[in-house]
C-alpha cells in the first residue's frame, strides 16, 4: 500500500510535527530500549513488550519527521505499514519482524504469560537497538 493509499484509507494522515515532537519520540525509544535491557533477566514478556515499544516510538518519530502520523484506529499496525513504504529495501525485513513482534506483544499483554523465550527477547532487543540507531541516523542526516 502506498503512502497515498494509506492516507485515502484513513490509516495515516499528514502531520506537521515540530522538531521537539520528533525528538521526544526518539527519547522515549531510547528510554524504553535501555529499560528493556535492564529487565530482560527479570521478565522476558515485559522485556519484549518494552523493546517493541521502543521500536514503535522510533518509527513514530520517523513518521513525524517525514510529515505524517498514524490515525488512532490500529495505530501500531498502521505505523508498520507506513514504515514498509518508506524504509530502504534492506530494512523491510526488520519492519516485518517487528510487525510480527507487535502481534506477539499483544498476546503477552492480554492473553498469556510466558510466551517469550530468552533467545527471542535478546534477539528482538539487539535488532531493536540496531534499527533504532538506523532511524536516528536517517533523521539526523535529514534523510526522508
Amino acid at each position: 500500500m502506498t503512502i497515498d493509499e494509506l492516507i485515502v484509507s484513513g490509516k495515516v494522515k499528514k502531520f506537521k510535527a515540530t522538531a521537539d515532537e520528533v525528538k521526544k519520540s526518539l527519547e522515549i525509544a531510547e528510554r524504553d530500549i535501555e529499560f528493556a535491557e535492564n529487565i530482560v533477566s527479570k521478565n522476558l514478556d515485559w522485556s519484549l513488550t518494552v523493546t517493541y515499544n521502543a521500536v514503535l516510538q522510533a518509527c513514530r518519530g520517523y513518521m513525524f519527521f517525514m510529515g505524517y502520523r498514524p490515525t488512532s484506529y490500529e495505530s501500531h499496525k498502521n505505523t508498520f505499514q507506513f514504515m514498509q513504504e518508506v524504509v530502504p529495501e534492506n530494512d523491510k525485513d526488520t519492519v516485518s519482524y517487528f510487525d510480527r513482534i507487535r502481534k506477539k506483544r499483544h498476546r503477552t499483554m492480554y492473553d498469556e504469560i510466558g510466551l517469550v523465550s530468552q533467545k527471542e527477547a535478546k534477539e528482538a532487543f539487539q535488532m531493536a537497538k540496531e534499527f533504532i540507531a538506523t532511524i536516528q541516523k536517517r533523521i539526523n542526516e535529514g534523510n526522508k
